[in-house]
């Protein structure tokens, strides 16, 4: 198949001389040239079409046959008939015609389609059903237009309806989400009960209304799912024996419970709750909601040399790795400013690690990716480390230490054990 304009058909004789053909000055229309050479050579005999070689217009692959001595008995004696092929899997609607050219490029013989036709797909076994001119032109007279005993046909397409974009069927999105959404809070159906912030509320008569006690239902197994470390706060009780819950407050709560049921937080909350949202999560075993909500922390806060140590003790304290590495990166960029003034005593000694990553990664040069898997682990990116271990489909949720370790463990070959 092709994509030139021009197609020839047998060989060109010696003094074939090109020439240039001029495009169809319509909007949406296409042309190709087809050459037969050696047309008066060809066969005579009825029915005996040669063949163009295929060539694409209009976006879809096409053949012309050319019948020297026409074809079936729609063509009359000494006429010679065209028909043209579509060869693509799709349909077409087009007007269509064929051009003769003389020598100097001059139309001597032409035939257009007088309705617009529909070309059906190609069938699996032959070229199916063409359209065109049984009674194009007597031969005798194109014998006198060969040019170097070629006969030029220019083929000429247009679209007479615009391509039908394919339907986009309307699939709606899996309603696993809604559904469980819809559970939140269904105090029918929930077989748990959380009593929230009782007693921190009776020791706080100023607390604001949305942070007053508050009652919140839940199902057990969607908590041993999601939340497993609650769950298993909740015991063999059920719906008549609450849990009390006092160290989190009502609407921080809320927002861990909603998450567990697959909702969102809006930014804004996250912001404002970003280390509340951090401890409860951390607490009841939800990382994700706690990472998040880590993220979040880390963006809005800005480190500094007054606050950079109390960042650093909570981040190390909640196993907050992100937060720690904020601020390890800090101390390398600042480390001259914070020896004279911060004291490192009480600093933990397993944080060297997270200086030495670190540093590293700081005097590491552009592009400079050389050294060993554990070379590379030891000072790569917390978020990197991360999505390491989420691809392994383990917890993200740790030190770097712990992510790397899982990083390194292999995995076991049970073809050993039989």
């Amino acid at each position: 198949m092709s994509n030139s304009s021009v197609m020839d058909v047998g060989t060109q004789s010696p003094g074939f001389q090109e020439w240039a053909s001029q495009r169809w000055a319509s909007p949406g229309c296409e042309m190709v040239t087809v050459r037969y050479h050696g047309f008066k050579d060809l066969s005579t005999a009825r029915n005996a079409g040669v063949a163009s070689p295929e060539f694409t217009c209009l976006g879809n692959r096409w053949r012309l046959r050319v019948f020297p001595g026409g074809y079936h008995s729609n063509s009359n004696e000494d006429m010679v008939g065209f028909n043209l092929y579509n060869l693509s899997d799709e349909s077409i609607k087009i007007s269509f015609g064929f051009c003769v050219r003389d020598s100097n490029g001059q139309e001597v013989a032409k035939k257009y389609s007088l309705v617009p036709k529909i070309f059906g797909p190609k069938p699996p076994v032959n070229e199916g059903t063409g359209y065109g001119f049984p009674n194009y032109s007597n031969r005798s007279i194109l014998m006198n237009f060969l040019v170097e005993g070629a006969l030029i046909v220019n083929v000429r397409m247009q679209m007479t309806e615009p391509p039908k974009a394919p339907t986009v069927a309307f699939i709606p999105k899996n309603p696993f989400v809604k559904i469980m959404l819809a559970s939140f809070m269904d105090e029918e159906s929930s077989d748990i009960v959380f009593n929230v912030g009782g007693d921190e509320a009776k020791d706080n008569a100023k607390r604001k209304a949305e942070n007053l006690p508050a009652i919140f239902y839940a199902h057990r197994f969607i908590l041993k799912r999601c939340a497993s470390q609650l769950e298993e706060l909740c015991g063999s009780g059920g719906k008549d024996t609450p849990v009390l819950i006092n160290d989190v407050r009502p609407d921080v709560f809320r927002h861990m419970l909603h998450y567990i049921y697959g909702g969102g937080l809006a930014g804004s909350d996250l912001k404002a709750n970003a280390k509340e949202i951090i401890d409860a999560a951390d607490k009841y075993g939800v990382s994700s909601l706690k990472l998040e909500a880590e993220a979040s922390l880390v963006n809005a806060t800005i480190i500094s040399v007054e606050n950079m140590m109390d960042h650093l003790l909570y981040a190390d304290s909640k196993n907050c790795a992100h937060l720690k590495e904020a601020v390890m990166d800090f101390i390398v960029e600042n480390k001259v400013n914070i020896l004279q003034k911060v004291s490192f005593k009480d600093v933990p000694g397993t944080m060297i690690s997270d200086v030495l990553a670190a540093m590293a990664r700081g005097e590491k040069k552009p592009g400079n990716d050389k050294g060993s898997d554990e070379d590379q682990l030891s000072i790569m990116r917390i978020s990197d480390l991360r999505e390491r271990v989420h691809q392994k489909g383990l917890d993200v949720d740790g030190s770097r230490e712990t992510l790397i370790a899982a990083l390194e463990e292999k995995p076991v070959d049970w073809s050993t054990h039989y």
